[in-house]
C-alpha cells in the first residue's frame, strides 16, 4: 500500500533467542512448538534409538534439534518476507502511549508538517529492552526508543489460564501451553488436565513419542467437552478411539484435588503425587495444564488501558468488527486479543482487514466492507492422524430447521486410505431438501489440507449430485468426497436417480397442483377402483395433468417408485412424486435462516 512500517516483537523467551539474535519463535504461532514436536515424533524412531540403548537425554537432545531447526526455518523465512517488502523489524517491550503524553504529543510537533492530514495525528510507543546501534556502529544495549506512526496495530496475542491449586511455580515438571516450549527432558509419563484442541494435540504427540503413560483429565465428559469444540461426534468418537486403542487414558469427571509432592529439579528420578477428586492417587513425570488460553489485552506492560483502549475484564480489546479499530484513536487490534476464534488463520485475515481499513483512501476499495468478522471457519487439529472441520453439524443443522441426511465413509473406502492410512472417517451434512452440502467432518490422514476442499464446497453451495458428476483423481484422498456423497444419496427419499426425472417434470415449476385434483386426476385414471396404477395408466395419467412424458422416463418412474415389485404404484407414492416436482414457491418460513 507503499506505507512504511515497523515491527516490534518481544522474544518470548531468552532461551528462544540464538546467539546471532534470531528469534526462534518470531513469525510463528503460538503452537509453533507443538507442530514442530509433532513433525518431529513423526520422523524420529524413539524404539530404535532406545533399543540401540540411546539414553532419553540424547534422544531428547535430537528432538530438540529437530524442533530448532524447523522454528529456525520459519523464522528465517519470516524475516527474508519483512526485508523483502521492506518492514522493518525491531525486537523489545512495546508499550502504546496516550494521545496527550508529552512523547506523543512531541512527535505530532516533529512530523506535522510530514503528515497529509495532521488533524487526525499520531501514536506511538515506547519501546524498551531492545538493542540499538549509533551512528558509530556500536551496539548501545538496554536502550529505550519512541516509535512514532499514524496508526498503531496492537496484537498481543494470549495467554495460558492458570488455575489455583496448580503449582506452576515449579516450572521445571509443570507446565502450560506458554511454557511447555521450554521443557528440557523426555518424560517418562504425561498427564494433562483438559480435552480441549491443544490438550488432545499434546496427549497425541507425547503418545507418539513413545511416551507409554499418557492421561488426560477431563473436568466434565467427553461428549461435552467436544461438543464446545463444534466438532460433529462421530468424528470425536473416533478420535477419543484412536486414542484409546494406541493407550492413552481419558479419565472422566476427574480433576486434580491437590498435589501431595512434586520433586524438587536435582530428584529427576522421582515423579509427581497427585491426588485426585475421586479420592484415587496417581504419579507423573510432567503435568501439563491445558485449560484455556485468554487474550493478553490486561498487561500493565503493554499500556493499552492506560492509553485509553478499551479492554474487558478477561482482557479481551473491545473492537469494531469491521474495521478492528479500538476505542482509542488511530489503534487498531487483532489476533488472539480481540477473542474468538483465536486462530492463527483467523488472526493474519483479521490483521490484513485491519490495515486495509487504516489505509482506505476510497470507499471504494474500502475491503472491511465486504468481510464479516463472524463467518464461520474451517478447523485444522494437528491430532495423528489430523481432524479437519467446516460448516454445521447434524445436530447444529437441525437446530437451524434443516432437515438432514449424513454421507459417512472410512478411509479405507478410498484406494489410498485402503494401502496407506485406513484410519479415519469423512462425513458430509447433507440437506435432504436439495442435497446441498451444509458441513463436513474428517479425521485421518491430511484431514487439515483436505477440509479446505470441504469449505470450498460448503461456501460454494455444493450438492451432492454435482460431487456425484465430479471426476476425482485416482488414488487420493478427495476420492472419499464421492464415497461420502453416494452415501448421503442412499439415505435421500429421491436421490440422484431421480435427478433427470425431475428436471424434465420440472419443466412448469411455477404449478402447484392442489391434494384434491391430484386425487380427482388418479380416480379418474384408476377406473378399476383398485387404489394402483401401471406403466400405460400412469403415463396417461400425466397426459391429463399436462406433463406428457415418454415411455422411459414412465419405466424409471415406475422401477424406482415400485418398491414392493408389483408393477403398480399407489396414490401415496404418487402424491409423493408431484409433492417434489410440483415446486411450489417457497415463503420465508419455509427457507431456513442463511448462515
Amino acid at each position: 500500500m507503499g506505507r512504511r512500517a515497523i515491527l516490534i516483537d518481544k522474544p518470548k523467551f531468552d532461551a528462544g533467542v540464538l546467539p546471532n539474535g534470531l528469534d526462534l519463535f518470531f513469525g510463528g504461532p503460538t503452537g509453533l512448538f507443538s507442530k514442530a514436536l509433532r513433525d518431529s515424533a513423526k520422523n524420529t524412531n524413539v524404539a530404535a534409538m532406545r533399543a540401540q540403548h540411546m539414553d532419553s537425554d540424547v534422544i531428547w537432545k535430537q528432538i530438540t534439534n529437530d524442533i530448532v531447526k524447523l522454528a529456525s526455518r520459519n523464522a528465517e523465512g519470516q524475516c527474508r518476507t519483512l526485508a523483502r517488502y521492506g518492514i522493518d523489524y525491531l525486537q523489545g517491550s512495546a508499550q502504546l502511549l496516550g494521545e496527550d503524553d508529552d512523547k506523543n504529543v512531541n512527535a505530532l510537533k516533529k512530523f506535522k508538517n510530514d503528515l497529509d492530514s495532521p488533524e487526525n495525528g499520531v501514536r506511538s510507543v515506547s519501546v524498551s529492552n531492545t538493542v540499538l546501534v549509533d551512528k558509530d556502529g556500536n551496539l548501545m544495549e538496554e536502550s529505550e526508543v519512541t516509535v512514532t506512526g499514524t496508526k498503531v496495530l496492537v496484537a498481543t496475542g494470549s495467554k495460558s489460564t492458570r488455575l489455583r491449586g496448580i503449582p506452576f511455580e515449579q516450572s521445571h515438571r509443570v507446565f502450560d501451553s506458554d511454557t511447555i516450549n521450554l521443557l528440557g527432558y523426555f518424560p517418562r509419563s504425561v498427564t494433562i488436565s483438559g480435552l480441549g484442541i491443544i490438550g488432545i494435540e499434546f496427549a497425541n504427540i507425547f503418545n507418539a513419542l513413545g511416551v507409554k503413560d499418557v492421561k488426560i483429565l477431563v473436568r466434565g465428559d467427553v461428549e461435552s467437552s467436544t461438543k464446545k469444540l463444534g466438532m460433529d461426534m462421530d468424528v470425536a468418537n473416533e478420535l477419543m478411539r484412536l486414542l484409546r486403542e494406541s493407550g492413552v487414558q481419558i479419565l472422566e469427571r476427574t480433576t486434580i484435588e491437590e498435589f501431595s509432592y512434586v520433586p524438587s529439579p536435582e530428584k529427576t528420578d522421582e515423579y509427581i503425587q497427585m491426588k485426585l477428586t475421586d479420592g484415587s492417587t496417581i504419579e507423573s513425570d510432567l503435568f501439563f495444564a491445558a485449560t484455556g488460553r485468554f487474550p493478553a489485552g490486561k498487561n500493565e506492560d503493554t499500556g493499552l488501558e492506560a492509553a485509553g483502549v478499551d479492554v474487558a475484564d478477561r482482557g479481551m480489546i473491545n473492537i469494531d468488527k469491521k474495521s478492528l479499530v479500538t476505542s482509542s484513536k488511530n489503534v487498531y487490534a487483532a489476533g488472539d486479543v480481540i477473542g474468538a476464534p483465536a486462530l492463527a488463520s483467523t488472526s493474519m485475515e483479521q490483521a490484513q482487514r485491519a490495515v486495509s481499513a487504516m489505509f482506505t483512501e476510497s470507499c471504494d476499495d474500502d475491503v472491511a466492507k465486504e468481510s464479516n468478522h463472524d463467518d464461520p471457519l474451517s478447523i485444522g487439529v494437528w491430532t495423528i492422524p489430523e481432524m479437519g472441520y467446516y460448516g454445521l453439524t447434524k445436530e447444529q443443522a437441525e437446530k437451524d430447521g434443516y432437515n438432514v441426511v449424513e454421507g459417512t465413509v472410512s478411509f479405507d473406502q478410498c484406494l489410498r486410505g485402503r494401502v496407506f492410512a485406513p484410519d479415519g472417517i469423512l462425513k458430509l451434512v447433507v440437506d435432504s431438501k436439495d442435497g446441498t452440502v451444509l458441513g463436513v467432518h474428517l479425521i485421518g490422514k491430511e484431514a487439515a489440507e483436505l477440509v479446505h476442499y470441504g469449505m470450498s464446497i460448503v461456501k460454494a453451495k455444493t450438492t451432492i449430485f454435482e460431487m456425484l458428476k465430479t471426476v476425482y483423481t485416482a488414488v487420493t484422498f478427495h476420492e472419499l468426497f464421492k464415497e461420502a456423497a453416494l452415501d448421503a444419496n442412499s439415505k435421500l427419499d429421491f436421490g440422484v436417480e431421480w435427478q433427470e426425472i425431475f428436471n424434465i417434470l420440472q419443466s412448469e415449476c411455477d404449478v402447484e397442483f392442489s391434494e384434491e385434483y391430484l386425487r380427482e386426476k388418479f380416480d379418474a385414471i384408476d377406473e378399476d377402483g383398485s387404489g394402483e396404477l401401471d406403466e400405460d395408466e400412469m403415463r396417461a395419467l400425466f397426459d391429463s395433468l399436462g406433463r406428457p412424458v415418454s415411455k422411459r422416463i414412465i419405466a424409471n418412474i415406475m422401477r424406482l417408485s415400485d418398491l414392493d415389485g408389483s408393477g403398480t404404484i399407489d396414490y401415496e407414492e404418487f402424491k409423493h412424486i408431484f409433492d417434489k416436482i410440483a415446486c411450489p414457491p417457497e415463503t420465508e418460513e419455509d427457507t431456513p435462516a442463511e448462515k
